[in-house]
């Protein structure tokens, strides 16, 4: 898709609404306070650049500083020893709830589902190591990256590790609010700890970011950009982009998307939907719009779960697979995504990372440029219900030795590129490529897997209809044309 671009360069800033400044997937008041090297602080006085606590005990940088207008109620959690903090309903809180051995099971769990007697796992960055001869407070201490165990000193009893109080939630109130609500988007570790709780990130934050940078690396006006979403987590996201934007029905943003970009062909044109919404319920849509090979680019939210509707597995879990939010294994098949493009004919295919903005934000400038049909399927996490693909599982923290369960194929010089259109039997390896990659598993390749130029749909079309290849459909009279050949016809 090419559009004109205008005559002043634009930043990631000329691309956030006006009216939703910023995506803000579970935010806090503004007097919550920021635990940071020099100190606690409030959230309104945390700016870009800044370092703050993370739920790894260690302190990373802030990458973006999030606001706006909140006019609902809010959950105000106590804790036992720590004071209080008020935080939206999804804010993910870091808490340890074991079901038996061992003692410490740690998972994000929203403040709306937080109970009494819940245990914080409140991440505590000590300047020294901590004696627990000389300490009467609950602790569990974890082994940092690199270490196996815990280190401890026989002879002093001292612990080094990463260490959590473990204070219990007292209280879980709803209050009435109405102004305005701040979050973080911290680097490498999507969290940050305030004075009295430990708070995750929504992945989707990091896929919102990808497209406003590959906006503003391809400085496109945002009066001819239509961002158009299904119904899900993925769904907010045209309300947080400055350009034209419509949030659909559940499944049905591949239809809409079609439309837009047959309306008005001078317009770039990105899809947005979950791995439920466009793998299940919009799959018949998904495969005819990959055949069709309309000129767009489709971005798929893919946390394996239906994160708006409390959980339940997507199209895209595996068998035998098992998030907290379920109560038992799921017992179909996850469908593979990237096959499954292929068979239905989409001429440019990608995997990104939510997590990686900056690596997503190129596949989605790629995306966008090419001339057809566009495929990116985002591996995103959900802290709130997908317990099993975590940022510490990709990252690879669970392993023996820390590896991430990611590569780039590009780094591997996997060329995904079909050369000669006209020669069948490249195109047949180079699908048959992209499908033994998408099988992978560990680790999982990121990056282009395929991509053709192909003849459009609008380029049939144009051939159909002549005068579509000087005016968009909407610039032309179709009210005051003359049917009489069609009336002659019909008789």
């Amino acid at each position: 898709m090419s559009v004109e671009s205008p005559v002043r360069k634009l930043t990631v800033k000329d691309y956030k609404s006006d009216l939703h400044n910023d995506w803000c997937p579970g935010c806090v008041s503004p007097d919550t306070l920021i635990v940071t090297p020099s100190g606690k602080r409030p959230i309104t006085e945390i700016a870009v650049g800044d370092e703050v606590l993370s739920h790894d005990g260690e302190y990373h940088r802030v990458a973006e500083v999030m606001s706006h207008w909140h006019p609902a109620p809010l959950h105000r959690l106590t804790i036992d020893g720590l004071g209080s903090v008020l935080l939206t309903e999804d804010h993910p809180v870091y808490v340890n709830r074991p079901s038996g051995s061992p003692p410490c099971a740690f998972e994000w769990v929203r403040a709306d589902q937080l109970r009494v007697g819940d245990e914080i796992a409140y991440a505590w960055k000590t300047p020294r190591a901590l004696s627990k001869k000389r300490s009467n407070v609950r602790l569990a201490v974890l082994p940092r990256a690199g270490q196996r165990e815990p280190d401890e000193d026989p002879e002093s009893g001292v612990i080094s590790g990463r260490m959590y109080l473990l204070p219990k939630v007292l209280a879980n109130d709803v209050v009435a609010y109405e102004g305005m609500v701040h979050n973080l988007e911290v680097e490498s570790a999507h969290s940050y700890v305030t004075d009295a709780a430990t708070l995750h990130n929504c992945g989707d934050f990091g896929i919102l970011t990808g497209i406003q940078m590959a906006l503003a690396q391809m400085n496109l006006d945002p009066d001819r950009v239509a961002v158009i979403s299904g119904i899900g987590c993925s769904g907010k996201t045209p309300h947080y982009i400055k350009a034209y934007g419509f949030h659909t029905l559940h499944g049905r943003v591949l239809p809409v998307a079609t439309g837009a970009r047959l309306a008005n062909s001078g317009v770039t044109v990105i899809a947005l939907g979950g791995d439920g919404d466009g793998y299940g319920i919009g799959a018949g849509y998904f495969v005819n719009s990959g055949r069709r090979n309309l000129d767009l680019a489709y971005l798929v939210h893919n946390n394996n779960v239906y994160g708006l509707t409390k959980g339940q597995a997507s199209p895209t879990l595996g068998k035998g697979k098992k998030t907290k939010s379920m109560p038992e294994q799921a017992i179909q098949d996850g469908i593979n995504p990237i096959a499954m493009a292929v068979a239905a004919g989409y001429t440019f295919i990608a995997r990104g990372y939510a997590l990686e903005p900056k690596h997503l934000s190129g596949i989605i400038v790629k995306a966008i440029q090419h001339k057809g049909a566009a495929l990116v399927d985002v591996l995103q996490t959900c802290p709130t219900y997908n317990d099993l693909y975590t940022k510490e599982w990709y990252e690879g923290a669970d392993l023996p030795e820390k590896k991430s369960r990611l590569y780039k194929l590009e780094d591997k010089g996997f060329d995904p590129v079909v050369h000669d259109v006209t020669d069948e039997q490249e195109i047949v390896a180079k699908k048959a490529a992209a499908v033994v990659k998408s099988y992978e598993k560990e680790p999982i390749p990121i990056g282009v897997y395929y991509q053709a130029e192909l003849p459009t749909y609008e380029d049939a079309l144009r051939q159909r209809i002549p005068s579509l290849a000087d005016k968009a459909l909407i610039d032309i009279d179709t009210f005051h044309r003359d049917v009489t050949p069609l009336l002659e016809a019909m008789r």
